[in-house]
């Protein structure tokens, strides 16, 4: 069966996670990738997880730095559809591999860049460490007051590097889909930094709603703050000392929930009436009662309930990466791969990202050996095929995906954000919501700027008749189409995959599930924090040592401690890292149909979409080290790679490798730690860790972050100041941001003038698309006109209540 990257030949430059899932995802769905490593491999090839994110490549090893080694990787990029490279700026171009110099041979080649803080201000030669952009950026504090403490806490999934990779993905298949349509290449760049603008839905607006319109939204503490997870999402302990994950904040689940906890009389309390929103103090008894009552059963005994009769509750146990391989469901969607691995032996690992009906993915293989391919790579260049190109058919659009037209029919985040993603790259997308509006519009409607950003939207009721004439008015002119309905409801309300192919064949439609449309778990309904507790995300989020032992007793206070705790540790992104995650399978859809001429069923889920974010620790052969775990109050996985207390604020630091330890000391005029015979090694390290980061907390104390930061980056140690208040500020402050181009004016009716996020991946030749969110219903009448219907009949639509919108 053909595959979409079928013939595509992929130069990959990169080191690390982040350029290495990229192009391991397009290995998986057909591509030829060979890794250019430099003699001795590149930095991370040791790394946890890179046996699974270097899998299905050839490696060839080359010395770029002699002119040999310059004209073979010329060669190979001459004969190549696609590179990849990570180099920090001005790299890249000193060895002769820029885009200039590789696309003067080779017009039709897409060149790909990732940068850790841009190319351009004065981060730009920062090393890119996943935790050193979360620091610099204002992500640590997303996951402020998991611990007593005060100020940023660490990040363990390493969400900068899942942004940046599916960022990537994105890019390349929308170049060449344009490349498809022009014969031409073009230079795509993104930016780590840039990346992890995505995990912020709301504080960047809401930080500018409270400057901008005081009157209507007053002064708030928490803005660039992770908010509180409201009620109904609450981990609590079993009558066995396992612990669950309940995620039920839509009211329908959150009554289902309080039935199956013998909960039905909180709506005889006058506290509990307004149950799911709540006074704070309510809450908080709420929840305590909730704890006692999930304390009457044991964890198998709950589970039983809710995969049985309680099939309407959302509740997942929390697993670390490794259980989640056996989890039934992963396992039904072919999430687990089996791939043998010459030297380890059998490894089980991450299977494709999304499932594809037409041309599915699969792993292409064992990651090589370095240099594996180099003899087979090196002496047949001169004879390989040149790459495709067909020269130019039609002028370079305006954006990569102008005239494609995607129906989004998501709900709350992951659903709406993945389509935004989409519309960034040029796509029209039109949001179709139910007459009152998408639930996630409620609390706090200005994130609708970023979760529908870019989106127009129109309000119509399928349950009419008229309501699913205007649906199929609009299939028939769409392109793309994701929905987030659970198996069974898209055909009761008209709009299952084989009714709506029906009426265009052409329709590329992907289902963004929680589970997946087939399997045990299939009708259970999914939100955030459960697929955070499957994935492995919470658990290690939560540390080393912070679950008390299933067999310890423990009171109500106790385990009300560990709950809230643990609510932080599971933060609300998995619903940013599905969105991702839903944006890469509408692009792949989209591109297969183009080289194929075949639409196709696509589908995405949140759990495998969050093993993909934790793909460092997803997968496991024998041997395989456990996961590195940061410290229980959440300064880091080790003392040279963690949160330090500066005079002033805080500082991160990331020396993993031997050569930055020593610049390290040196520059910090602590050269005595080098012949310490406690940190004389990485293992010795390691065996003194709490001593050496003693050592260090007193240096870092001294003086203030950016006194640390400007002497140590000036000597290429990785030390930034950490934001301390959030992302929004990080962004709305940092003179970097405005030099990088990582804000774009837009206005807004009710909102008036303020910035957004701005395209998380630039192209040289066609422009990215950033606008605001719509209001609900705002384009309803424009839409009915363009479908043909007349004012006076939107007029009667309108008052049958078929369709709605409301007032600018």
């Amino acid at each position: 069966m053909a595959q979409v990257f079928d013939g595509i030949t992929v130069l990959d430059f990169t080191s690390g996670r982040a350029g290495g899932v990229a192009t391991m995802v397009l290995s998986d769905f057909g591509a030829r990738v060979i890794k250019v490593e430099p003699p001795g491999g590149e930095k991370f090839r040791d790394s946890p997880g890179s046996i699974q994110w270097n899998r299905g490549k050839k490696s060839v090893v080359l010395d770029l730095k002699t002119r040999e080694g310059l004209d073979h990787a010329c060669e190979l990029a001459r004969r190549s559809d696609v590179v990849v490279e990570n180099y920090r700026p001005g790299v890249a171009q000193r060895l002769g591999i820029d885009y200039d110099s590789l696309s003067a041979d080779n017009p039709g080649l897409v060149y790909a860049t990732l940068t850790g803080f841009g190319s351009h201000g004065p981060y730009k030669n920062y090393k890119g460490y996943d935790a050193v952009v979360a620091a610099k950026s204002g992500r640590m504090m997303m996951f402020a007051g998991q611990n007593p403490r005060e100020g940023p806490n660490y990040v363990v999934v390493q969400g900068v590097c899942h942004a940046a990779a599916t960022a990537l993905i994105r890019g390349i298949t929308a170049a060449l889909y344009v490349r498809e349509k022009t014969g031409l290449g073009q230079r795509v760049e993104t930016s780590m930094l840039k990346a992890v603008t995505t995990y912020d839905h709301v504080s960047w607006v809401h930080g500018q709603m409270v400057e901008n319109l005081p009157d209507e939204y007053p002064s708030d503490p928490r803005v660039g703050i992770g908010r509180p997870n409201p009620t109904g999402y609450l981990p609590a302990r079993t009558k066995d000392g396992q612990w669950i994950q309940l995620g039920n904040v839509v009211e329908r689940l959150f009554r289902s929930m309080m039935h199956w906890l013998d909960m039905d009389f909180i709506y005889e309390d006058p506290r509990f009436k307004t149950a799911p929103r709540l006074e704070p103090d309510a809450v908080a008894a709420l929840e305590r009662i909730m704890l006692e009552k999930v304390q009457q059963k044991t964890l198998d005994e709950w589970m039983d309930i809710f995969l049985g009769e309680a099939g309407n509750v959302a509740a997942e146990p929390y697993l670390t990466s490794e259980q989640a391989l056996d989890h039934p469901q992963i396992l039904h969607n072919g999430n687990v791969q089996s791939v043998y691995v010459p030297g380890v032996g059998p490894t089980r690992q991450l299977g494709p990202m999304v499932s594809m009906s037409a041309t599915p993915g699969g792993t292409q293989g064992p990651a090589p050996a370095l240099g594996e391919h180099s003899r087979e790579l090196l002496t047949c260049v001169s004879t390989d095929a040149k790459a495709h190109s067909n020269g130019a058919k039609t002028p370079m659009p305006g954006h990569p995906l102008e005239g494609i037209t995607l129906l989004d029919l998501g709900t709350v985040i992951n659903g709406p954000l993945g389509c935004a993603l989409v519309a960034e790259l040029g796509a029209r997308v039109i949001r179709i919501e139910a007459p009152g509006g998408d639930w996630g519009r409620q609390g706090m409607p200005f994130s609708a700027h970023r979760t529908m950003a870019g989106s127009e939207c129109i309000c119509r009721d399928l349950k009419t008749p008229e309501g699913q004439e205007i649906m199929g008015k609009l299939t028939a002119k769409a392109d793309l189409l994701l929905h987030s309905m659970r198996p069974g409801a898209p055909e009761r309300t008209g709009i299952g995959y084989e009714q709506l192919a029906k009426i265009n064949p052409n329709l590329v439609y992907l289902y963004a599930g929680g589970y997946g449309s087939t399997g045990p778990y299939s009708h259970r309904p999914s939100m955030a924090p459960i697929a955070g507790a499957v994935s492995g995300g919470g658990v290690a989020q939560m540390g080393r040592d912070s679950f008390p032992p299933a067999d310890q007793p423990m009171s109500i206070d106790e385990i009300a401690a560990v709950s809230t705790r643990l609510k932080r540790a599971n933060d609300g992104t998995a619903d940013h890292n599905t969105a991702m995650v839903n944006a890469v399978g509408l692009l792949l859809g989209l591109y297969a149909r183009e080289r194929t001429g075949t639409a196709q069923y696509v589908e995405s889920t949140m759990i495998a979409a969050n093993a993909y974010a934790n793909i460092d620790d997803f997968h496991w052969h024998e041997g395989k080290q456990p996961r590195p775990l940061p410290d229980g109050d959440g300064y880091g996985l080790h003392a040279l790679y963690r949160l330090y207390r500066a005079k002033t604020g805080w500082v991160f630091l990331a020396c993993p490798f031997d050569d930055e330890w020593e610049t390290l000391c040196r520059a910090i005029n602590r050269s005595h730690l080098l012949a310490d015979p406690r940190f004389a090694t990485a293992a010795s390290r390691t065996d003194h860790d709490d001593a050496l980061a003693g050592e260090l907390s007193a240096v870092f104390a001294t003086e203030d972050p950016m006194h640390w930061e400007t002497l140590l980056t000036a000597a290429d140690v990785a030390c930034v100041k950490a934001e301390d208040r959030g992302m929004y500020y990080f962004f709305n402050e940092d003179p970097h941001v405005r030099e990088n181009g990582f804000l774009t004016p837009v206005e807004a009716p009710r909102f008036g003038k303020f910035w957004r996020y701005s395209p998380v991946v630039d192209f040289s030749d066609t422009t990215g698309s950033a606008g605001p969110g719509p209001l609900k219903g705002q384009h309803t009448r424009p839409i009915l006109r363009e479908l043909g219907y007349t004012d006076a009949q939107i007029h009667d639509f309108k008052q049958r209540k078929v369709v709605d919108w409301e007032e600018e």
